[in-house]
């Protein structure tokens, strides 16, 4: 009997446990999800100990050691998951762990696990794709490592605290060094776990000699542009009357704008925020880095339209004041799916000096070189030691005759800047890339795709029409959606490919020329018989899987109900939604276009014949009139083609032309899907 009682009473505990776990795991991705890890961690640690095979919680714990800096924790769980095998999180931990290595600059230990984990069956692409980039990384940092370039950063004695301070610049109106820091200052600031106490706030220290630094109280104070919210760092016009910055606002650093404020008669005007080409809504817009001569302004923001994460993008200044342009995203050869930030653009030597998490580098964020002949085809040097560690290293600027960054490779949580002389900016820059660095930092530039810039180099008249361009961001790797099966009639059939038909951005409602093909179809069937439609449906790669999956859906329903309000039997046209088109080769917005589609398959048991007409996207904007002339081709008929469309034709609208009719005269104007690489190469 107590044998008996003894077993059920286990068997109870393990049920209690069991049924402990989900409301456990709610409550530790809850906690997880709003960035309190430490408490997390009981939770998930809690799941572990009643269900040691719950990968996600073991993988999640590792991941909040690590968030906690709680290094030794996160390498030991990560390195426990690194060698079990059969479990999806094996590839990630030990990208995690190999990672940590780096930070510890265990750089052919880390070495060894990338190139472990490159060779891992099934590891996501991705994933592969960051451990050759790291790897690489490991490499140029034991080349570099045993190289004396005769550079060196000195840690800022006086304006350093125990507190984040980071960005610093010189004020030309006063020699004045202006900062970001956390320490508390006079005024209201808000708490934010985010920098362990306080948001950030703009202040200025002035210079007292002997290397004694105080924090300036008289005119020119920034306490008026700092809010309750954050203040980031800034750029000062070259004659110092123009200080540009971000500041954030709407709680937790949500909205954050690039402000500008002028100098008048010795104080700084409140501060006005830059029209919404700059900021968009929505996103974080920050890190502003202006040129010497006053027009071109840089800056870091994570909107749509960017190659992932936060980019670097630019804009130029209109003839009115403050009258910037629509930005322009800087290219995929200097930002990459991961993060781009903290410009600066150096007017004397040519170059903009950025800091990423995603170019092959010591680990955390380094600073890089970006030079070349185009702002859009550019090398890019890794800047090297001392200047990047395996930490964080950022906000790279020089004024006249000394430079700054920030880093947290002291402690490795908290920012602080350094400082370096300069005595010469352009040869200082010339002689930072040269040598042994250029040669490492091609490595770097290997991974780049010259044919992913989109525009091909921004030719002016691509740039005419850059702002109809829907946001654009490189595919990344994503999970495979299972499709749902479709019932298919026993029937011996064959597959006749028709039309593709192309929609706007995010958008499911047929356009005029996918109509007029539509209708083309339709007529050729009444004369043939045919057993079935398939209408495969597909989306460009931004947006998540399921949110693609379904406007795919939507898509495809669009076209089966115009077919079935022209007569087709709707049990005959079946919708297969597919969700986005993976990414293959270069990355250009036209082909962003061509995969916002669906292909229209008719099944026939007998010899089906059906005429069909080509797909080209409008390079530049053009009127129906022009077009047929360039094409040599009757105007009625183009516009019957096109479902009798009217007026001027956008850039990056599609247009149907009957191969037979068509010339070769007009390649430039119009891209076609079976001439992208060839036209690409051209440009």
């Amino acid at each position: 009997m107590r044998k008996l009682l003894t077993i059920v009473c286990l068997l109870f505990g393990f049920i209690c446990a069991s049924q402990s776990v989900p409301k456990l795991l709610k409550m530790a991705d809850d906690r997880y999800q709003n960035g309190i890890y430490d408490d997390a961690i009981e939770f998930y640690d809690k799941i572990v100990g009643i269900d040691k095979d719950n990968h996600f919680a073991r993988f999640r714990l590792a991941e909040c050691y690590n968030r906690t800096l709680q290094y030794d924790e996160a390498k030991s769980v990560f390195l426990q998951l690194s060698n079990t095998p059969d479990q999806e999180y094996r590839a990630r931990s030990m990208y995690s762990y190999a990672s940590l290595l780096k930070h510890e600059t265990s750089f052919e230990e880390a070495d060894s696990i990338y190139g472990v984990l490159i060779s891992i069956p099934g590891a996501e692409s991705y994933l592969v794709e960051l451990a050759r980039k790291q790897s690489e990384g490991c490499q140029l940092a034991l080349r570099q490592k045993k190289a004396d370039r005769g550079f060196a950063i000195s840690y800022l004695d006086g304006i350093n605290s125990k507190f984040h301070d980071f960005g610093a610049v010189i004020n030309p109106s006063s020699n004045h060094v202006v900062l970001a820091t956390t320490r508390n200052l006079p005024g209201t600031q808000y708490e934010n776990l985010q920098y362990q106490g306080l948001w950030p706030d703009l202040v200025s220290f002035e210079n007292r000699g002997n290397g004694r630094w105080r924090m300036s109280t008289s005119n020119q104070d920034f306490s008026d542009l700092n809010t309750q919210w954050p203040e980031g760092s800034g750029s000062f016009t070259k004659d110092g009357n123009i200080f540009y910055f971000s500041s954030c606002s709407e709680g937790e650093g949500s909205s954050c704008n690039i402000m500008v404020s002028y100098l008048e008669n010795g104080n700084w005007s409140a501060p006005v925020k830059l029209n919404s080409y700059i900021n968009e809504a929505g996103s974080e817009n920050k890190q502003p880095a202006i040129s010497a001569t006053g027009d071109t302004l840089f800056f870091s923001s994570n909107r749509s339209g960017g190659n992932g994460g936060s980019d670097i993008w630019m804009s130029l200044k209109g003839l009115e004041k403050e009258s910037w342009t629509p930005a322009i995203n800087m290219g995929a050869v200097i930002n990459t799916p991961e993060n781009e930030i903290t410009p600066y653009y150096s007017s004397a030597f040519e170059c903009l000096l950025f800091s990423s998490d995603g170019h092959v580098g010591y680990g955390g964020y380094d600073m890089y070189a970006a030079k070349g002949e185009s702002f859009f085809e550019p090398e890019i040097y890794n800047l090297g030691d001392p200047f990047n560690s395996t930490w964080d290293d950022t906000y790279f600027a020089i004024s006249d005759t000394v430079g700054f960054m920030s880093s947290n490779r002291a402690d490795h949580e908290i920012l602080n800047i350094y400082s370096f002389d300069v005595n010469n900016e352009r040869l200082f820059l010339s002689l930072l890339i040269s040598g042994e660095s250029l040669i490492d930092s091609r490595l770097a530039s290997r991974f780049r795709d010259i044919e992913s810039l989109d525009l091909v180099t921004f030719r002016v008249e691509d740039y005419a029409g850059y702002d109809l361009f829907e946001p654009i961001r490189p595919a990344k790797p994503k999970p495979k959606i299972i499709e749902d099966s479709v019932a298919v009639a026993d029937v011996e059939t064959d597959e006749y490919q028709f039309e593709k038909l192309y929609f706007n951005y995010a958008d499911s409602q047929l356009r005029s020329e996918a109509k007029a093909a539509l209708q083309n179809l339709v007529l050729q069937l009444k004369e043939q018989s045919f057993e079935s439609i398939d209408i495969l449906a597909f989306t460009d790669s931004i947006g998540s899987d399921s949110s693609n999956l379904l406007l795919s859906k939507r898509r495809g329903e669009s076209a089966k109900e115009y077919l079935v309000s022209m007569g087709i039997d709707s049990r005959r046209v079946n919708v297969l939604p597919r969700g986005e088109i993976p990414s293959q080769g270069a990355d250009h917005w036209f082909r962003r276009v061509f995969r916002r589609r669906v292909e229209v398959i008719v099944k026939a048991s007998a010899g089906l014949k059906l005429r069909t007409a080509k797909t080209y996207i409008i390079r530049k904007p053009n009127s129906l009139v022009q077009i047929a002339n360039m094409l040599n081709v009757d105007y009625e008929q183009l516009k019957e083609w096109n479902g009798n469309v009217k007026g001027a034709i956008a850039a990056g609208s599609t247009i149907r032309i009957y191969e037979e009719s068509k010339t070769d005269r007009p390649i430039r104007l119009l891209v076609g899907e079976e001439n992208l690489d060839l036209f690409s190469a051209k440009n």
